[in-house]
C-alpha cells in the first residue's frame, strides 16, 4: 500500500529533466554535464557497466547526480532503472552511450574470450540500452539518444576488434535513426578523435556537441557529427 501511495504522489510531481550516461569511463563526462547544465537544474544519471551486477545498485545519490552500477545487457535491471527514474519524477531528455574505448591486447590464446567480452561491453550493450531507451522515449513522446564512437583516423592506434565494434555501433545508430526519426526520437552517432577522460577540453566538447544535437529543431536533425580537437 505504501508503494502505491508513493507512486501516486510521484506521478503528481512536476517532472525534472535528466541526462542518462551509460559506459565504463564516464565519471568525468558526468561532472562536466553537471557543471554545464547546473543553471537548467538537470539531473544526471551516471550508469556504469558492471558485468558482475545482477540488479540495479544505487551507489550514491544527491540533488545533482545519481551514480548507478548495473549489467547493461540485463534487460530486467535496465527496466528497474527506468522505473527508478520515473519514481524520482525525472524525464529523460538526453541519453549518451559510451562504448569501451580501451584497446584489447591481441593474444591468440584468449582471442575468443576477448571478442565475447568486447561484444558484451560494446555491441550487445548498445543494442540493450537502445531498446530500453527508445521504448521510454516513445512513451514520453520525445528524447535524444547519442552513440559515441571512434573516427576512422583512430585506426592507426586502435585494435581491429575495437574498430569493428565501433562500425557495428555506427550501423546500429544509422538504422535506428531511419526508423525512429519519423516517430520523434532523435538518434545520432558522434565520432571522437579519442577517449581521454582526463582531458577536460575533450569532455566539455563532447557534452557541448551532444547538447547541441539534442537542441536541434526536428527539421535539421543530424544523424552523424564529428569532434576534432
Amino acid at each position: 500500500m505504501k508503494k502505491i501511495f508513493t507512486r501516486l504522489f510521484q506521478s503528481h510531481l512536476k517532472q525534472q529533466s535528466c541526462i542518462v550516461l551509460f559506459g565504463d569511463d564516464i565519471q568525468a563526462l558526468s561532472q562536466v554535464c553537471i557543471e554545464q547544465q547546473k543553471h537548467k537544474a538537470i539531473h544526471v544519471y551516471q550508469v556504469l557497466h558492471d558485468a558482475k551486477q545482477k540488479s540495479v545498485k544505487i551507489e550514491s545519490q544527491n540533488s545533482e547526480l545519481t551514480f548507478v552500477s548495473l549489467n547493461l545487457i540485463n534487460q530486467a535491471a535496465l527496466k528497474d532503472l527506468m522505473q527508478h527514474i520515473r519514481w524520482q519524477a525525472h524525464q529523460i531528455e538526453l541519453c549518451i552511450f559510451q562504448p569501451s574505448f580501451h584497446p584489447y591486447p591481441q593474444k591468440e590464446t584468449d582471442f575468443t574470450q576477448q571478442i565475447e567480452q568486447q561484444w558484451q561491453n560494446t555491441g550487445l550493450s548498445a543494442v540493450s540500452v537502445s531498446q530500453i531507451m527508445i521504448k521510454q522515449m516513445l512513451r514520453q513522446q520525445g528524447g535524444t539518444l547519442i552513440f559515441l564512437g571512434g573516427q576512422p583516423t583512430m585506426a592507426a592506434h586502435v585494435d581491429l576488434l575495437s574498430q569493428s565494434m565501433f562500425a557495428g555501433v555506427r550501423a546500429l545508430s544509422q538504422s535506428l535513426a531511419r526508423e525512429f526519426h519519423p516517430k520523434g526520437i532523435h538518434i545520432a552517432y558522434c565520432m571522437l578523435p579519442d577517449w581521454d577522460s582526463q582531458n577536460k577540453a575533450l569532455m566539455t566538447s563532447v557534452q557541448n556537441l551532444c547538447w547541441h544535437i539534442h537542441q536541434q529543431p526536428e527539421s535539421t536533425w543530424s544523424q552523424e557529427l564529428s569532434i576534432n580537437i
